[in-house]
């Protein structure tokens, strides 16, 4: 059972941000749902780690989670008119260059992947306070942030994607590339 509780934490994220799409509103339950998807992702990781039980399965389920809960919260901001329309531009345009990013890895590295990163980690932060940081300030300014920290991102993986050999799950930051 510890060698799988990160995977079975990973997917719980996976199914809690599946809930996520049937909401139109941040509402309570919406939040404890949100909630409840950061905190398993903060938790996976070092489950992980500390059982020894990493995996590609398990980074590929990270990734879906996050991912998933991404655009569950876009797609609530959006319903709810809390996002302009150059705001949505923008994160479908980063979002294309994380695709890239995606491609590239599988023409260089045989497989679609996107490693961790630092900057990555602070996206994820400014992503997961974002319904938060709505409550006392501006959401325009807290969503121009999160899009800078998402190109700067997107650009960072993709210097990373064109200059490694290895697909390691995680790439500090562009100082950090393994080009064994």
């Amino acid at each position: 059972m510890k060698k799988h509780l990160a995977n079975i934490i990973s997917s719980s994220r996976v199914f809690g941000a599946i809930a996520l799409f049937f909401f139109s509103n941040i509402t309570t339950p919406f939040l404890i749902i949100y909630v409840l998807c950061g905190i398993t992702d903060l938790i996976d990781g070092p489950i992980a780690r500390k059982t020894n039980s990493t995996s590609p399965l398990g980074a590929t389920l990270d990734t879906v989670g996050d991912v998933a809960t991404y655009l569950a919260l876009t797609k609530v901001l959006a319903m709810q008119k809390l996002v302009p329309g150059w705001i949505l531009i923008w994160i479908l345009s980063a979002g294309v260059i994380f695709g890239i990013d995606a491609l590239i890895a599988k023409k260089r590295l045989g497989k679609l992947y996107l490693p961790h990163t630092w900057l990555g980690k602070v996206f994820g932060g400014t992503v997961f306070v974002l319904p938060i940081a709505m409550q006392f300030m501006e959401g325009y300014v807290w969503m121009s942030v999160i899009c800078i920290i998402a190109t700067i991102h997107s650009i960072e993986l993709l210097y990373i994607m064109s200059k490694t050999n290895t697909a390691d799950d995680f790439v500090p930051s562009v100082f950090h590339i393994n080009k064994t």
